[in-house]
């Protein structure tokens, strides 16, 4: 008769052991899926291309005179709306966010990229700087604050208010124009990718509404 005893019974420490080990092994097998990758979203172009308008402009004539000159400050959104993750209005009082989906910029860049490109289509005879001209003075100064600027869920709905101030330029700058623009725009579809898509629309509106307050008050 052998006297060797088992290495481990059903109760004994070992197979405790082994049985925790299993079942380890198996969440971690459960956990190593693959997550889907995010989605990376940018606000569609307001023109075809920046550099194909910029191409068409007639070239400059010796002694004709210098384009006016517009300092675009950066277009203001609301703070809440400033975040990697795209969000939109859930109710009156509450935020979300598309899941897993995340602007390939920062939302105020792009917003302000976008105005600036769909501006300088309706101003031809305008050059546009951001903030500061270099050693140039401008002609005029533009403030484009849009708050709010939410889009509505639930209505599939973009929700803005635009605020445009022009001012004069120079050490003690004055208001000439100021106006409140609203907007209620249907998205196409209720996706994040439709929030982006009327998110740029809101923004040629805007530059089209903006244009003749410039041109009015340079005169």
């Amino acid at each position: 008769m052998n006297a060797t005893q088992p290495l481990s019974t059903p109760n004994s420490p070992a197979t405790a052991f082994a049985l925790i080990v299993a079942a380890a092994a198996a969440l971690l097998g459960g956990c190593a899926s693959p997550s889907p990758a995010p989605i990376l979203l940018s606000l569609p172009p307001a023109v075809a291309s920046g550099l194909a308008a910029a191409a068409t402009e007639a070239p400059a004539t010796p002694g004709a005179a210098s384009p006016k000159l517009l300092a675009i400050r950066r277009v203001g959104i609301p703070e809440y709306l400033v975040s990697r993750r795209v969000r939109f209005r859930a109710d009156a009082s509450t935020l979300a966010e598309w899941p897993n989906t995340y602007w390939a910029e920062r939302i105020e860049i792009g917003v302000s990229r976008e105005f600036i490109s769909a501006l300088r289509q309706q101003l031809p005879g305008w050059e546009l700087c951001e903030s500061t001209c270099g050693d140039r003075e401008p002609s005029l100064a533009l403030q484009v604050d849009m708050v709010p600027m939410d889009f509505v869920r639930n209505s599939q709905q973009l929700q803005a208010r635009a605020r445009v101030t022009i001012s004069s330029a120079g050490a003690a700058p004055r208001t000439l124009r100021a106006v409140e623009l609203t907007y209620a725009l249907p998205a196409a579809a209720d996706t994040a990718q439709a929030q982006a898509g009327v998110v740029t629309e809101l923004l040629r509106r805007v530059a089209a509404a903006t244009a003749p307050l410039v041109t009015a008050a340079q005169k």
